[in-house]
């Protein structure tokens, strides 16, 4: 499904947090220093899938915001309007051109994602991860738990915010997600992480 395919980066790259935390001390506080004043997040995104070779496969841009607890908007605006959004609760997929939302629950697997880096607890993202820190505003984070669907996630800061991540899969395809208009800790509203399913759309509930 077209929608499932382009939010896959952000919402199914990480599978568990139940193992043993990794990496030097120093390096994880490094990066426990420039989250943890995040509660939330405004930015534009511009998001590119390659391959191996460095051919592009996807792209797309739109706006992405996050707000403690695990609250979540994904809105791609182009090339094709998508909608990906939760309230910690719930989790909304819509798709407009199929006229189409996929309803589910705020899961584990939808908890473990890069979202979980700005809108969750940093316990779980030391749990979960071999962290590095390969230069003062770069951190690579390997997953240590078999079976993940990534092999590499890298954040990178620019004046201590966040501007980009980059995951690689098993097969070295890329996705790579940059921000820009950066807001750090803005107000945002409980209601823009509540989805109000239109009256003429499918409404597909998947409760697994």
């Amino acid at each position: 499904m077209r929608l499932i395919q382009s939010i896959v980066p952000l919402i199914s790259l990480m599978l568990s947090f139940n193992i043993q935390a990794g990496g030097n001390a120093e390096d994880i506080q490094q990066l426990r220093n420039l989250l943890q004043p995040i509660s939330s997040l405004s930015a534009q995104f511009k998001q590119q899938v390659t391959d191996a070779d460095g051919f592009q496969l996807q792209q797309s841009e739109g706006l992405f915001q996050v707000a403690q607890p695990n609250n979540l908007r994904w809105i791609v605006e182009q090339p094709m309007p998508q909608q990906v959004i939760s309230n910690g609760l719930t989790l909304w997929l819509y798709d407009p051109d199929l006229e189409q939302v996929i309803v589910k629950p705020f899961d584990a697997s939808i908890e473990s994602t890069p979202a979980i880096l700005f809108s969750g607890d940093l316990t779980r993202l030391d749990s979960a991860y071999f962290i590095r820190q390969l230069s003062p505003d770069v951190f690579q984070l390997t997953p240590e738990q078999e079976g993940s669907l990534f092999s590499e996630l890298q954040i990178i800061f620019v004046d201590q915010l966040p501007a980009s991540i980059s995951l690689t899969d098993s097969l070295e395809q890329v996705t790579r997600i940059t921000f820009s208009d950066v807001r750090l800790n803005p107000s945002l509203p409980a209601a823009l992480f509540e989805f109000e399913i239109p009256g003429d759309i499918d409404v597909i509930n998947n409760d697994s």
